[in-house]
């Protein structure tokens, strides 16, 4: 049996004979999602959008399984970092798909940020694949005292002690993803580490900070960007005080694609330029084809006495 390509999906029989279907997204302006959702209705096809915090729920029903299919897949190339799933599936579940497809692991720095994803992950099957649940980073003793060791002396408050904690245990454990988190008043302040740096994003404490730390994680595992509002910050920087605000997806609709409308061409350079040479080729063929009235055979004798005429003869003068 022919093994299947990668990144090719197969699609199943329901699949292939559904004409409804529901659409999982996060991160996206629910203003942004109703616009798309009124295209899609003016193609014939029945929609409906329920937004709640930073998550919206897209149903779709179509008339026939290919209606439904190139809404989908037109969403999905639309929305590619905001659509996490369909269905009944979770934003943890999700979360944990994206870290085992790309082979990622993920430890907490602290046990704020523990508290925030183990209760989210504890019930999704194979989480503890890609997360440890504490027991290789803040919740091991000996981890825990090298990792306040590393950070006792920070200076800049908890935030910058927070980011030291996160680059600090990637060091120590080795993993790809850290996750960290300052729990303040009325907000938290998330982060999400990675070797390179860090994202930080503060979330008001009504805006469920525990969803959109796994949707950061998500995107990070990816390899997706992360929402709006969301800043990178380099290891050992001052993180600047505007990073530490609650930040709020926009209204408006400026940031989102307007329509459905077909990906572009890509226009490929190698493409033309194959396409000219042909070309040429075709030209040239078809002046040797004029040149020898249709005996390409006799081509050859053809220019080597076009040759020989253009050479002066033995005692021709020249002017």
């Amino acid at each position: 049996m022919r093994p299947r390509a990668a990144g090719v999906k197969h699609l199943t029989h329901e699949e292939k004979t559904q004409t409804a279907c529901v659409l999982r997204l996060f991160g996206m302006p629910a203003a942004a999602v109703r616009q798309t959702a009124q295209a899609i209705a003016a193609e014939g096809m029945a929609v409906q959008c329920r937004s709640r915090g930073a998550e919206t729920l897209l149903a779709l029903q179509a008339e026939t399984p290919a209606q439904l299919e190139k809404a989908r897949k037109a969403l999905q190339r639309q929305f590619a970092a905001q659509l996490y799933g369909e269905g009944e599936t979770t934003l943890a579940a999700a979360t944990v798909q994206a870290l085992e497809a790309h082979k990622k692991l993920l430890v907490c720095a602290n046990a704020a940020a523990g508290a925030l994803l183990e209760t989210r992950l504890e019930t999704v099957a194979v989480a503890e694949k890609v997360f440890d649940f504490g027991a290789m980073s803040y919740a091991d003793e000996k981890i825990r005292a090298k990792l306040d060791a590393k950070t006792r002396r920070v200076k800049g408050g908890p935030a910058a002690m927070a980011l030291a904690r996160v680059q600090a245990v990637l060091r120590l454990v080795g993993t790809d993803l850290a996750a960290g988190c300052v729990e303040r008043a009325e907000d938290t302040v998330l982060f999400v580490g990675s070797r390179r740096g860090c994202w930080v994003r503060t979330v008001a404490d009504t805006d469920a900070p525990a969803l959109w730390l796994l949707d950061m994680l998500r995107r990070a595992a990816c390899g997706l960007p992360q929402a709006a509002g969301t800043s990178w910050q380099k290891y050992g920087n001052a993180i600047p005080p505007e990073h530490l605000t609650a930040q709020c997806l926009p209204d408006t609709t400026d940031a989102a694609a307007p329509t459905l409308a077909k990906p572009p061409r890509k226009r490929h350079l190698l493409r033309r330029l194959l396409l000219l040479l042909l070309l040429l080729v075709l030209a040239g063929a078809a002046a040797a084809w004029y040149y020898t009235g249709g005996d390409l055979a006799a081509l050859p004798q053809k220019l080597q006495s076009l040759g020989a005429d253009s050479l002066p003869h033995a005692g021709a003068k020249l002017i």
